[in-house]
């Protein structure tokens, strides 16, 4: 573009004539509107940046992640939906939240009068998105009592949500490659009823990362664009064909 300014006599009045800087100029639209949605609106932003903060330490608890990252592994599209879900129930008071309200706007009522400090409505969730989270809640404290490796951790709690964090990213029990066949032994040594609740909570994580995905699939789809390029820490650049002309 700047090249461009610097000839604007040779610049055909007819824009379609100048193939390499339309090309230009469609890159600038796509990225001016990522930028309009996720870093000009604040709160958005924020919960962009808490998922990622929290994927990235996820990766360190399950290194499978940091490969499915790595190589935009097909995998790697199924188990984000499935994160961000499962972060926004393990805490729906954090920013993440803002994320979430904003891919699924329908599943959020306002709870409030308008902030004047803010200049936001404070919003509550649907009773459906509410029970998920109280479900995680139930099935993280049993894991916590009964799990071998939360019961040798400092933090019994934190190592359950550890378990959880694998189970989520292994996917479906039958539909899904074992990252790491030695915390699958150690889920199947919790009692029947545990496993039980832990796999009634995955089949609601999982609906519920379905609807992220359909609910509105273009915004999920630049939604999941921003949050890989921000967690491999990498810039997208796109490299034209067409030789810039003009």
């Amino acid at each position: 573009l700047r090249q461009a300014s610097t000839c604007m006599e040779r610049v055909d009045p007819h824009l379609c004539n100048n193939p390499g800087l339309v090309s230009r100029l469609v890159d600038w639209e796509t990225s001016w509107e990522v930028g309009a949605r996720y870093v000009r609106d604040a709160p958005l932003l924020d919960g962009i940046c808490d998922v990622v903060s929290e994927v990235r330490a996820a990766q360190q608890v399950a290194p499978a992640l940091t490969l499915m990252c790595e190589d935009c592994d097909v995998e790697l599209f199924l188990v984000l939906p499935r994160m961000v879900i499962l972060l926004f129930v393990a805490d729906p008071g954090q920013q993440r939240a803002n994320l979430v309200r904003n891919l699924l706007p329908h599943r959020f009522a306002e709870a409030g009068p308008k902030s004047a400090e803010e200049g936001s409505v404070p919003t509550r969730s649907c009773p459906d998105l509410i029970a998920l989270s109280e479900l995680y809640q139930a099935v993280l404290t049993e894991l916590a009592s009964v799990h071998p490796a939360a019961a040798a951790h400092a933090a019994p709690k934190e190592a359950a949500w550890q378990v959880l964090v694998k189970r989520a990213i292994k996917g479906d029990s039958d539909g899904s490659p074992k990252h790491n066949a030695t915390d699958e032994e150690k889920l199947s040594s919790c009692p029947s009823a545990t496993r039980r609740h832990v796999e009634d909570f995955m089949l609601g994580l999982e609906r519920w990362s379905l609807e992220l995905q359909r609910h509105c699939p273009q915004d999920w789809n630049q939604c999941s664009a921003v949050l890989v390029q921000c967690i491999t820490r990498t810039m997208k650049t796109k490299t034209s064909s067409k030789k810039f002309q003009i």
